[in-house]
């Protein structure tokens, strides 16, 4: 059950609609502007407001960590794809394991881009509603970098 403090990180602070709608399209730019839109607003609002720089760096690492992730994945089925002559024109049917390895790959991309986009809706709501939502791991360490403490409730 969240309480009042787990809402509002730093209650010095006055969340501004500007602030909430920075935070909101930090989360929002997995659509679009992803790595730099969050940037823009990380500089921007870094001085004027902890809450929109925690949105705002949280889902600049996010990003990051989401554009990796997927290049590697990519790059794994692409190794597979080739090494098991899948790419020719006549797969054998000894390439069974390499069938069910890149199905899996495609299943598990599926899976992440639409987990991550889900989550980042639901974080861009509620970081309009004011709340100090975090991504798994990511979240703590960057609540730690702009507040310098850890909360382990959000």
């Amino acid at each position: 059950m969240e309480t009042q403090s787990d809402q509002n990180p730093a209650p010095e602070e006055q969340l501004t609609d500007e602030y909430r709608m920075v935070a909101m399209f930090s989360h929002l730019s997995i659509f679009f502007g992803n790595l730099i839109l969050p940037l823009i607003f990380w500089l921007i609002y870094r001085e004027k407001s902890k809450f929109a720089a925690f949105h705002a760096m949280q889902s600049l690492i996010f990003h990051i960590a989401y554009f990796v992730l997927m290049v590697f994945v990519v790059l794994a089925a692409a190794i597979v794809i080739m090494l098991s002559g899948l790419g020719g024109s006549h797969p054998s049917p000894q390439n069974a394991l390499q069938i069910v390895t890149i199905l899996f790959l495609g299943i598990f991309v599926l899976g992440y881009i639409f987990g991550s986009i889900g989550y980042a809706v639901y974080l861009a709501i509620r970081s309009y509603k004011g709340d100090m939502k975090k991504y798994p791991v990511i979240g703590n360490i960057v609540y730690k970098k702009i507040y310098g403490i850890i909360k382990n409730n959000a």
